[in-house]
């Protein structure tokens, strides 16, 4: 007769007394009695969960997904960093290239300094002989009777007075105020010369007048042009006052308004508002 669970092991136990005794036959049924729960155990633990080799399968299959997005970050660093390089070389490229051309300017710059220099001595010598002729002109014609009346020179000299007023209005640019300049001091010797007597001197300067002003509006004398690095249009001629914005230099303006220190512009946008006149040319 056969039986399982606890029956199977009461079997062995009545088979395994006679034969072997008592002692004996409580070890070898404690014996059975741990397999039972052995063999119980490890078909619990198949059943439970799955197996090892499973396992590491899984892990292995992990490490690898993980070490493939470790290898991608890491091709994708190093491609922003050969990007990151290359606009590095390429700025550096470009501060050269700036580098070379701000040395190119300089040495322009300089030369047009020195040529400038020159031909100011130049201009200076010419305009002092110049002066010399007029001058030895208006001593001629003080000699010479009968050259111009004194009501004829009086005449010339309110004429040329009303031209040094529309060049006083209209000149802005500094080629515009040399020529400004002349005709102030030709009014000036010219009435020196009406007043001491000789209306044909005087007649001679006035007449000089009309001619640099037909040369003045010949060159556009209201526009201007910056002569420093940067200059700031501001709202008022004040230094403390706010900033408009700011002009650079060689950029060109139309001027309107101006003072002894001060000058109101027009610039390409529109924009109006007051420079320093001695940032302007």
């Amino acid at each position: 007769m056969t039986r399982t669970g606890s029956g199977s092991v009461l079997t062995r136990w009545e088979q395994l007394l006679p034969r072997c005794g008592l002692g004996l036959a409580i070890v070898m049924l404690l014996f059975t009695t741990g397999c039972s729960t052995m063999d119980g155990l490890f078909k619990k633990s198949k059943a439970d969960g799955p197996p090892q080799e499973q396992v590491v399968k899984q892990e292995q299959a992990l490490r690898q997904e993980q070490a493939l997005k470790q290898e991608q970050a890491l091709k994708q660093e190093q491609a922003v960093r050969q990007e990151q390089a290359e606009q590095i070389t390429q700025l550096q490229s470009r501060e050269k290239e700036l580098e070379r051309q701000a040395r190119s300017l300089k040495a322009q710059l300089k030369a047009s300094i020195v040529t400038r220099k020159s031909l100011t001595r130049r201009i200076v010598i010419a305009q002092a002989a110049r002066g010399d002729a007029i001058r030895e002109v208006v001593r001629i014609r003080a000699r010479i009777q009968g050259m111009a009346s004194q009501a004829e020179a009086s005449a010339m000299f309110a004429e040329a007075r009303v031209i040094l007023d529309r060049m006083e209005e209209e000149a802005f640019n500094e080629q515009a105020l040399e020529d400004l300049g002349l005709a102030r001091s030709y009014m000036v010797q010219g009435k020196g010369a009406l007043d001491t007597g000789n209306p044909g001197g005087a007649a001679y300067l006035f007449d000089l007048i009309p001619g640099l002003y037909e040369g003045l509006k010949k060159t556009d004398p209201r526009m201007v042009k910056v002569k420093v690095s940067i200059a700031a249009l501001r709202e008022s001629p004040m230094p403390s006052s706010p900033k408009i914005s700011a002009l650079y230099w060689g950029e060109s303006a139309t001027g309107l308004e101006k003072n002894k220190e001060w000058v109101k512009v027009k610039t390409s946008s529109g924009q109006a508002g007051w420079l320093m006149r001695n940032q302007v040319q």
